[in-house]
């Protein structure tokens, strides 16, 4: 990990647009979401739907940061962990982990967010993927202010009207053969571990 200030990281959020501003620290907020969906059109069409959860695992009362074991953080070579270290206006739990400064130049935030379903990034104007993610349903999508190539976020269907929000980020782009099909690797990975924590939190 060097020693230099950490950057600012910006993104547009699902409603509102907002800044995280990095004072010099040991890390740095991640802050960026899928942009906000097309509206609605004016004709009936068909859209697309999530399939059906296995089970509903709720977030309500869940720490994020006990969605990743300390042997998990050690795996990805995560140097430091973050409780709340972002803000999205809808005073949504998170975790960062991250060994921003590298190399790898590596952060994982996951975001709880709780009156919010998982299909409503399937309009991401940013495009967005069903995948499958721990046997539970979730979109792939990125955000419209950042590098495709460098960063995936993937929204678990966790609840009824509660999404586990995931994100992967190489600020560098100095992960080998770096790609947003890469990045979307890496967010699955933090993602699974999180769902089979889950699991476990709720016996």
């Amino acid at each position: 990990m060097s020693g230099r200030c950490s950057r600012s990281f910006a993104g547009a959020l699902v409603v509102l647009a907002l800044v995280g501003v990095a004072s010099c620290s040991s890390s740095t907020p991640l802050t960026t979401s899928p942009s906000s969906p097309r509206p609605e059109p004016s004709t009936a069409a068909a859209k697309p739907a999530l399939p059906p959860r296995p089970a509903d695992l709720p977030l309500s009362g869940v720490k994020p940061c006990d969605l990743l074991t300390h042997a998990q953080t050690v795996q990805l070579a995560a140097e430091h962990t973050t409780p709340g270290s972002n803000n999205d206006g809808k005073d949504s739990p998170d975790c960062q982990w991250d060994n921003f400064g590298g190399p790898p130049d590596n952060g994982w935030l996951i975001r709880l967010e709780l009156n919010q379903d998982a299909s409503y990034y399937l309009a991401s104007t940013t495009g967005a993927q069903i995948v499958q993610v721990g046997g539970f349903p979730a979109v792939q999508s990125s955000s419209p202010t950042q590098n495709p190539n460098t960063h995936c976020i993937v929204l678990v269907d966790a609840a009824p009207k509660q999404t586990m929000y995931v994100l992967y980020t190489n600020l560098d782009g100095d992960y080998p053969g770096i790609s947003h099909q890469v990045a979307c690797q890496q967010a699955d990975r933090v993602a699974e571990m999180a769902v089979g924590n889950l699991r476990r939190l709720h016996g």
